[in-house]
């Protein structure tokens, strides 16, 4: 296959996995992982597929299988070693190999494609899922309505902050294909993007598109101090986030916003069952099962009794990627954690004053530690595929970079 087939052969198989995961986060994802799994699979066999009928000239690819073997040995060490004795095997096995699935889908983003037909067709996918979104939200109930033929469609407010994260994480590749566009494909996407986040109910995807715009406008005026600031945040913020909430006590807040103030205590019973086991953690998977009554604040209030009446955490993790990692891993966990956004920089030191994109991945990387930090933080599949999602996403901002960072050599 040709230089030029093969791009353009790349872009439509990249094209058909956003759309048909757009559909799917749409429609049908409601937390159940024999669902999710069926999708996983078929977008990894698509993937793989695919890429076996492409130059598969990544730099990006040993980083990534490196990274996987990290993670992967360290979950398994907790099934092996005695010193974790909370660890859920079979949740361990799963996750494993749903981030090894969802490798080859990732490594397919990492494929130089064609510009031309991302331009053409990511910018319509996006539209089609804001306008889907923004008529679900407006009553015309789009989902009940084709329920009645039978179709299943998910329905709820999982649903809905599942396809709105979605659409907060995808709003930023778009933005990039669509840069030197006409002015009005620009003003319709952003328009259409903060009608359907605004019209949603999820209040973590609102602040994530928010400030993940304002990061957008300071990288656009000075890109290396803006990744410096992130970078450095992002690293004291893993290192001291159980220390955070032993000295601060937010607790005692109770007079803040009520969903809010959740969060809070959450993470305070977080941190105080980080401290339990600081140095390992209490092995993966152990959250599901994890007995937070011991670890909740003495500060009365009806929050602190709705969450004592759950026994474990709601949904049976902690609602932050951080405080996951801390809880299953402890400060080895924690450190590991440090080393990717480590590698990370690196990578970002060489593309941050070469390459147009860099706003663009610095924006993207801002809005998934708002919705990892609210929200996401277990490895039930569904959740998963929204990491798949978001590192298929910054891979293909990265080697877009990677390219503009070679022409502009070449020139």
């Amino acid at each position: 296959m040709g230089n030029l087939q093969n791009h353009k052969f790349v872009s439509v198989i990249q094209a058909s996995l956003l759309f048909s995961f757009s559909i799917y986060a749409f429609f049908f994802a409601s937390n159940i992982d024999s669902i999710g799994n069926s999708v996983l699979l078929g977008m990894s066999l698509l993937a793989l597929i695919s890429l076996s009928y492409s130059e598969l000239r990544s730099p990006i690819l040993k980083g990534a299988v490196k990274n996987i073997c990290i993670f992967s040995s360290l979950s398994f060490l907790t099934i092996i070693l005695p010193i974790w004795t909370d660890t859920e095997p079979n949740w361990t096995y799963s996750a494993i190999c749903k981030c090894i699935l969802g490798l080859s889908v990732v490594m397919l983003f990492s494929v130089q494609s064609s510009n031309r037909i991302n331009t053409q067709s990511f910018w319509i996918i996006f539209l089609f899922l804001c306008i889907l979104m923004i008529l679900q939200n407006s009553e015309f109930y789009i989902k009940e309505s084709l329920n009645y033929f039978a179709f299943q469609c998910s329905v709820g407010a999982w649903n809905e902050k599942y396809h709105t994260f979605w659409l907060v994480i995808f709003f930023w590749p778009v933005m990039f294909t669509i840069r030197r566009c006409f002015e009005y494909k620009k003003l319709l996407v952003i328009s259409l993007a903060l009608i359907a986040t605004m019209s949603s109910y999820s209040e973590s995807a609102k602040l994530a598109l928010i400030i993940s715009i304002l990061i957008y406008f300071a990288s656009s005026y000075n890109s290396m101090t803006t990744w410096k600031i992130l970078y450095w945040s992002l690293i004291s913020y893993v290192l001291c986030f159980p220390l955070i909430f032993q000295f601060l006590n937010l607790s005692i807040m109770d007079w803040v916003h009520h969903r809010l103030y959740q969060r809070f205590l959450q993470f305070e019973v977080a941190s105080n069952a980080i401290m339990d086991n600081f140095l390992i953690g209490k092995g993966f998977g152990s959250t599901l099962s994890l007995n937070i009554i011991q670890f909740l604040p003495e500060h009365p209030s009806p929050v602190r009794e709705w969450l004592k009446s759950w026994e474990t955490f709601p949904g049976n993790h902690p609602h932050n990627f951080v405080a996951l990692i801390w809880l299953e891993f402890g400060l080895l966990g924690a450190l590991i954690l440090t080393y990717f956004i480590n590698k990370t920089n690196k990578v970002m030191i060489k593309l941050v004053n070469c390459s147009d994109s860099a706003p663009y991945v610095i924006s993207i990387i801002t809005a998934v530690t708002v919705l990892f930090s609210l929200s996401w933080s277990i490895w039930q599949t569904d959740v998963v595929l929204t990491y798949i999602m978001f590192f298929s996403c910054l891979c293909f901002l990265i080697q877009t970079a990677t390219k503009t960072k070679a022409n502009n050599a070449a020139e």
